[in-house]
């Protein structure tokens, strides 16, 4: 009997109002805020050139260009001479790329994506155009490809190189 009295005195409940422990968040969770935060950056930065469009605003464009315009864009993607990614479904581009009177590629960009496309993915590369760079004195290889785009090139050359190693 006395065994029980220990036991019943020294009873404690379960504290019911404890909280749960905090869910872990998914990776796959994480890597979707980091891209929706990656995407505002280069949304922001390349909305004084024009911004990201879809592709069929981009052949809507090219229509008043050429008589193929959707074939003409696919085999510019195709051969990576555009940068192109996918966003909520739908591709997409930014205009930074294009002379918006032709809507022929600006030959500085186009040369610099072809420095970085082999080891970047286009949404790498488009990044890369978005993000201050050091060997561009803190400029955005955005903004310095129109004062100097030799610079621009090899800050991608630098990059590919660093990539690659």
């Amino acid at each position: 009997m006395r065994d029980y009295e220990i036991r019943s005195s020294s009873y404690v409940p379960f504290p019911f109002t404890m909280r749960p422990p905090p869910a872990r968040t998914s990776a796959p969770a994480l890597l979707h805020g980091v891209e929706v935060l990656q995407y505002r950056q280069m949304e922001r930065a390349f909305r004084a050139n024009g911004g990201i469009v879809s592709s069929d605003e981009i052949v809507s464009l090219l229509l008043q260009h050429t008589e193929q315009p959707i074939s003409q864009l696919a085999h510019w993607i195709v051969d990576h001479d555009v940068l192109s990614f996918p966003w909520q479904g739908h591709t997409v581009l930014p205009l930074f790329q294009f002379d918006l009177q032709t809507m022929k590629l600006r030959p500085p960009v186009n040369a610099v994506v072809h420095e970085l496309v082999p080891t970047l993915s286009d949404w790498e590369a488009c990044l890369w155009f978005a993000t201050p760079n050091a060997w561009l004195a803190d400029a955005t290889p955005l903004d310095a490809v129109a004062r100097d785009a030799l610079a621009v090139l090899d800050a991608a050359r630098g990059e590919r190189y660093l990539v690659r190693s």
